[in-house]
């Protein structure tokens, strides 16, 4: 058996293209005839990718906060914990270093939930009465700037944000690590 597929042809093929000019007056919708035809639908495009992006740096941001409030936890919890046992124990040596890591581990987690300065999307909308300009092309290129100028800021934020995490990181592995080489010594 066999899977052939015939094409059944139904009406014509061609039909005639109606040229533009038919389709809408350029001067009515605010288009041009010159290379600048779609500023209004890039900066619309702009406007809406911008904040897509914001949102999706928002929902990194507040992954680090998180992080960074779970790990201000567990390394003062780690910090009590030994200085504790540095405490009851006589004073074992060394133990003041994976304390020492822990309690430095727990203030950089804490520098990741630091405020600082952070674009949100969105305007408000008194900023939006305040702009003056001519035509909503004006207005729509000036906030997709503005959004620009906000996702470098942001970008600059997480930055940050990812080198607090990574020294968290190291910090704490190596507060674990001088655990084991004390105890296991």
């Amino acid at each position: 058996m066999t899977s052939e597929v015939w094409p059944i042809v139904v009406g014509a093929f061609v039909q005639e293209t109606q040229s533009t000019e038919d389709l809408y007056d350029a001067e009515q919708v605010g288009a041009s005839s010159d290379r600048q035809t779609l500023r209004l639908w890039k900066a619309t495009e702009a406007q809406r990718i911008a904040k897509d992006r914001i949102d999706a740096q928002m929902k990194l941001l507040e992954r680090y906060m998180a992080r960074g409030a779970s790990f201000v936890g567990w390394g003062l919890t780690a910090t009590i914990g030994l200085s504790a046992v540095w405490r009851l124990h006589n004073h074992p040596p060394y133990l003041w270093i994976p304390a020492t890591l822990t309690a430095a581990a727990s203030f950089s987690a804490a520098l990741l939930l630091w405020p600082r300065r952070w674009q949100i999307s969105g305007d408000l909308p008194s900023y939006l009465d305040s702009l003056q300009y001519e035509t909503e092309l004006e207005l729509r290129e000036t906030l997709a700037q503005r959004d620009e100028q906000g996702i470098k800021l942001n970008d600059i934020r997480l930055g940050w944000a990812s080198v607090f995490m990574k020294l968290t990181l190291g910090l704490m592995a190596a507060a674990a690590l001088s655990v084991a080489v004390i105890f296991l010594s």
